[in-house]
């Protein structure tokens, strides 16, 4: 047998300007991707993978004063999926809907609103939610203040709540039909100053998660491992994101960040999150162009700091956990593209200059085995034919 992938996409898009102050968009969208065994000897197509997507939106605009804006709109899908990670190769049909509305409110040219509503519902997990959200921005000279709130939301999928897999012999998948929505609330604060070449932005968030869809592992009725998708406990999330960047006429520009991240445990929640608490980023490059010639010279550097969590030994949870340690490192990137004639240019690679090799490979660790080097053409075909 010979695996067999099709897909087959289209759309439609109308719009219509009522006047110069409202406008109306309405799209639909099909998609059907299907994967079969075709049996070469008997020439015969087994399809035991189907995805049927029909997708219908319609969005109006409204602009009051020139400046504030009311957005209104609407989502409907008809999802239909046939999988052999279901029971006996069976199928399943959600039907989706929401309906949202956000109003975008300048009441001087110092301060802005945008706050918004979304209703769902899906058919599946019989699921209605409402999620609100606002934020608000504040200019002051070159610096900008903003903050905003918002609900997330998120309904299982038709694979998490009715899966049924036999990876390989090797272990079972299991859905759950009992899964409740993600929820979350977010909260966030940043200020971002600007003037001339310079630009730098720091901004906090706490967001507190709930019912958080994930895989637990335990052991089936035959004895092997096996995965249910679980709800899991409520987590808070909180960080803080710091960049600066600055461009120069000379050709030369500048780009650090670095992230913080901590996740609050409650009493006697373990912590199986392998999230890098610290993390940061560089970027310098100098670049030229002229008529027919450019070239551009970037370094790019990231450091991921250690990360202390925990385990199943054996992946087994009845063999227990224990505490694993993933060492932190720091990998760079040297990048040269260079212009050879109008279109074409040469693009070499020096991929982790410093030979960083991982003591040992695991799910948290690069993918890497030492420095390496690449070199290849590209041709802008546009600019390459044009006159």
């Amino acid at each position: 047998s010979k695996d067999r992938y099709r897909d087959f996409s289209g759309g439609l898009k109308a719009n219509y300007d009522f006047n110069i102050m409202s406008n109306l968009e309405v799209a639909y969208t099909f998609d059907q991707y299907d994967k079969s065994d075709y049996l070469t000897s008997y020439k015969y197509d087994v399809r035991d993978y189907s995805n049927v997507q029909h997708s219908v939106r319609a969005l109006y605009n409204y602009t009051f004063n020139d400046k504030n804006i009311l957005t209104v709109g609407g989502d409907y899908m008809r999802d239909y999926l046939l999988s052999y990670q279901f029971t006996n190769n069976g199928s399943y049909t959600m039907h989706s809907a929401d309906a949202f509305g956000q109003f975008d409110w300048n009441p001087t040219e110092h301060f802005n609103v945008i706050s918004g509503v979304r209703f769902d519902y899906f058919s599946q997990s019989n699921v209605r939610h409402i999620s609100p959200h606002i934020g608000l921005m504040y200019k002051i000279a070159n610096c900008s203040l903003r903050s905003s709130y918002s609900q997330g939301f998120r309904s299982p999928t038709l694979k998490e709540m009715y899966m049924n897999f036999d990876m390989a012999n090797a272990m079972m998948i299991y859905g759950n039909p009992d899964l409740k929505s993600e929820t979350s609330h977010n909260f966030s604060l940043s200020a971002e100053y600007t003037k001339n070449r310079y630009n730098f932005t720091v901004s906090g968030y706490y967001n507190l998660v709930n019912d958080r869809i994930d895989l637990t592992s335990f052991r089936d009725t035959d004895g092997r491992w096996a995965q249910l998708y679980i709800n899991t406990e409520k987590v808070d999330i909180a960080g803080v994101d710091i960049n600066a960047s600055a461009k120069y006429p000379c050709g030369l520009g500048i780009r650090v960040s670095y992230g913080y991240l901590h996740e609050f445990m409650r009493d006697g929640q373990m912590k199986f999150s392998s999230t890098r608490p610290h993390s940061a980023t560089a970027r310098i490059e100098y670049g030229k162009s002229w008529d027919n010639y450019q070239f551009n010279l970037s370094l790019n550097g990231r450091a991921l700091s250690k990360v202390e969590t925990n385990k199943y030994v054996g992946n087994n949870p009845d063999e227990g956990t224990t505490g694993v340690t993933y060492p932190g490192y720091t990998m760079w990137n040297l990048t040269l593209t260079q212009g050879i004639w109008k279109g074409v240019s040469l693009n070499m690679a020096v991929n982790n200059i410093f030979n960083y090799v991982p003591s040992y490979y695991d799910a948290n660790s690069p993918y890497t085995r030492g420095t390496n080097f690449s070199i290849g053409l590209a041709l802008d075909v546009d600019r390459f034919f044009r006159k």
